[in-house]
């Protein structure tokens, strides 16, 4: 009997057991039973996984910004003769302040300066509206206070023109082109302070000058209230220029801009060689709530 439980037990089976074995016996000996293994399995190489990409998890000084909240990006203030082609994007961020630094022009341009605020120019008493419903021209205004421009002198009452097209110039006699780029010396026209120059059609309310303060701290406020581009009826621009008597500072803030398109945004030399840009390129998309402060050298 010991045998054939023994014979059974090697075979990894009890169908063998001789039949006089007890199946108590056979129940408890005990049993190898067979395993089933699978095939081998034909692994592939190892794939080559590239390293992992850091994405920022927030944006920088160096990431432009967009849609109601600034369009800033760190820049040489110089943009000399090299003008990129490339449009400033990005996304919606609270815009924060950004100081570029002294640059080759002498101009010292931070962006979002707490120290530069809107000024709503048409809301102030005894201002001045001109340009109401216009493509092009001109208006002819004086300077209400000695200004320095680009380090030169500019005395109380000289001939300031300003143009519907979103800029100023300093050369009253200049010719006025709907666009321009900066810096040119072959436009004619020099010594511009461009904020939004684009070809553009002022509505109603047209561009408000008002003076604010008291003798040596005053400031001139330029403001272009409701524009719009002029292949299209749906952009509502307002932006200004602001003239600092104190410090010869030159602030250009932007209020409300739906549907922003590039536009020059520039300070141009008196021969327009040099600009002193405010953000990456000289024709960014600028959006609401933006600023940048010029501080002379």
């Amino acid at each position: 009997m010991l045998l054939g439980l023994a014979s059974a037990c090697a075979q990894g089976t009890l169908d063998d057991v001789p039949s006089d074995v007890p199946l108590e016996a056979a129940a408890d000996a005990p049993v190898e039973a067979a395993v089933d293994v699978p095939p081998a399995v034909d692994v592939p190489p190892s794939i080559d996984v590239p390293p992992s990409i850091d994405v920022p998890t927030e944006l920088t000084d160096d990431v432009p910004r967009a849609m109601d909240s600034g369009v800033d990006v760190r820049a040489p203030e110089d943009a000399g003769s090299d003008v990129p082609v490339a449009v400033d994007v990005g996304v919606d961020v609270p815009v924060v302040p950004t100081d570029t630094g002294w640059g080759p022009t002498g101009y010292r341009v931070v962006r979002n300066d707490p120290a530069g605020r809107w000024v709503d120019a048409c809301a102030q008493p005894g201002h001045q509206t001109v340009l109401s419903d216009v493509d092009d021209g001109s208006f002819r205004t004086a300077l209400p206070f000695p200004f320095r421009y680009w380090g030169q002198p500019v005395a109380e009452g000289a001939a300031v023109l300003v143009s519907p097209n979103g800029y100023l110039t300093f050369q009253p006699s200049a010719p006025t082109p709907a666009n321009g780029i900066i810096p040119n010396r072959l436009d004619g026209v020099d010594a511009v302070i461009a904020v939004q120059w684009r070809d553009l059609r002022t509505r109603s309310a047209g561009v408000c000058l008002a003076v604010l303060g008291n003798p040596g701290a005053r400031q001139w406020v330029i403001q272009w209230s409701d524009a719009r581009y002029f292949t299209s009826i749906f952009g509502h621009l307002n932006f200004e220029v602001v003239l600092n008597e104190s410090s010869d500072a030159i602030d250009l803030n932007y209020g409300s801009m739906t549907l922003s398109e590039p536009s020059t945004v520039a300070l141009e030399s008196w021969d327009g060689s040099r600009s002193s840009v405010p953000f990456t390129i000289p024709q960014p998309i600028v959006f609401s709530n933006t600023r940048a402060r010029f501080l002379p050298q």
